[in-house]
């Protein structure tokens, strides 16, 4: 027993070390493919910068583009402002001088409303201006303009006031007519320029607008490119890492399936080891039961039938030899009964003289003797006729679970129900107890449980612990399958 307790705990320790081998070969791939490498989070933060710079840019390229835009739509503007400015002066002179020569009214009204409006237009030509990057160059000129113009529609007017009788026969006031003449070439002259530097200015506009949208289209372009190039050299990276993650969890699966048939075969060679150790266990008390039946008892009656012999023998004044000897006789019959506690302790005799339904009744009587707590058994056959293995389970069953009723359940009865099934053999144990919690049924510690499953999976049988069906107290359920089979005489 002991060799093979010893072989038990070193095959247990054996199945430990083998699990602490192979839990960082396990755990390591895991941990290492749950982290992103840092090539991959480098080349992602700069495709994200790259697009933050080209998003940047865009916008302060698209920006300049629109006010350069703006720039040559004032430009224009300005430029059609002169060209009106212009016409509306060129109106007056001509309004003069057909009034000159012909003499006709009509000829009055075009310089006159070109006399009244000359201002309007130079006033909307200021305010085109203020927004300028040439603003204070084009106040002056306009203020210049403003005084040509302003003394140049004075001396038309003056010799219109100055021709009493204009006409081709009146005479014309030349002198004064040369002198706004001259004026209005000068204004003319100046309107010139500056529509010539609004050409100039438009045409290096159009140069500017061209470049901000060549620029723009390069840059956008250009990161465009490089972003699909740092992209594609993410894309790359993420299928190492992909790769790298399925090798990785590959060896994980497969050094967990390693791990999983170790502990499988393990686990089989120690259930196997276990039911050898049950099997030995049980074999070594029936030896030693058969051992103390035949030898201490046979001497024990030796004994006794010794010291009863003296007993007669002894004369009456011998009191104290008398009374020693009783005590003698009294401690041989308890030594007796202690043997047959013994002997019954480890291979109940009644098992396997008189039947399993026996037995069961045999061990309930002792256990309601010892606790108090009543024990009935329904059993309609002796279920002589067992293999031996099943009634030597099911009676080890039936000790543990009276065994937990006397320490735990508080219960006030316990019934036993032993019955031949069409399946099998069923065996319950039932009490009206306190029950048993859930978790217990799962602790690591609960040898008893443990116990009682080893040995049903050594005959091929289950069993099942758990609440009764009124919800208070515990059943022990075991059930053995198969035909039951007759014991070869």
């Amino acid at each position: 027993m002991a060799t093979h307790s010893a072989v038990l705990r070193g095959d247990s320790r054996e199945v430990s070390l083998s699990a602490e081998r192979k839990r960082p070969v396990t755990e390591g791939p895991a941990a290492s493919s749950a982290r992103v490498p840092l090539a991959v989070v480098a080349v992602t933060l700069a495709s994200i910068a790259l697009l933050l710079v080209n998003a940047t840019l865009l916008v302060i390229n698209t920006a300049g583009t629109m006010d350069s835009n703006a720039q040559y739509a004032r430009s224009y503007e300005i430029k059609r402002s002169l060209t009106a400015f212009q016409s509306i002066v060129t109106t007056a002179e001509s309004g003069q001088r057909g009034y000159l020569l012909t003499g006709q009214t009509a000829y009055l009204e075009p310089f006159a409303r070109a006399a009244r409006t000359w201002r309007t237009e130079l006033n909307r030509l200021r305010n085109l201006t203020v927004e300028s990057r040439y603003r204070e160059q084009r106040t002056k000129d306009l203020n210049e303009l403003e005084a040509m113009t302003a003394g140049a529609v004075e001396r038309l007017r003056q010799t219109i006031s100055d021709t009493p009788q204009p006409g081709a026969s009146g005479q014309a006031d030349v002198v004064g007519t040369g002198r706004a003449t001259a004026s209005m070439d000068r204004v003319r002259a100046l309107v010139d320029r500056l529509m010539e530097e609004e050409d100039t200015r438009i045409e290096a506009l159009r140069g500017e607008v061209l470049h901000d949208m060549w620029l723009t289209v390069g840059i956008a372009v250009f990161t465009t490119v490089l972003t699909v190039g740092v992209l594609i050299g993410l894309y790359k990276l993420l299928r190492r890492y992909t790769a790298a993650r399925a090798r990785a969890e590959n060896a994980l699966l497969e050094s967990n399936q390693h791990l999983n048939r170790e502990v499988e075969e393990r686990t089989g060679e120690l259930t196997e080891l276990s039911q050898h150790l049950i099997r030995v266990a049980e074999e070594e008390k029936a030896k030693i039961a058969r051992e103390l039946h035949d030898t201490l008892g046979s001497n024990l009656t030796a004994i006794n039938m010794d010291l009863n012999w003296i007993n007669k023998r002894l004369s009456t004044e011998s009191a104290d030899l008398r009374e020693r000897l009783q005590r003698s006789l009294q401690m041989l019959s308890d030594t007796v009964e202690l043997k047959h506690e013994v002997i019954e302790g480890l291979r109940p005799s009644h098992l396997d003289n008189l039947g399993l339904a026996f037995a069961l009744r045999s061990h309930c009587r002792e256990f309601s003797r010892r606790t108090g707590l009543p024990c009935d058994v329904s059993a309609v056959e002796d279920f002589d006729d067992l293999d031996p293995d099943w009634s030597i389970a099911l009676y080890r069953i039936t000790q543990e679970a009276l065994t937990n009723v006397a320490r735990h359940a508080q219960a006030k009865s316990v019934k036993l129900q032993l019955l031949r099934e069409d399946g099998g053999i069923r065996l319950r144990i039932i009490d009206d107890g306190i029950g048993m919690p859930e978790a217990a049924a799962g602790r690591v510690k609960s040898h008893g449980l443990v116990g009682m499953r080893e040995r049903m999976r050594q005959v091929g049988g289950v069993v099942r612990v758990g609440a009764d069906r009124s919800g208070r107290g515990t059943i022990v359920d075991a059930f053995i399958p198969g035909v039951t089979q007759q014991v070869a005489v």
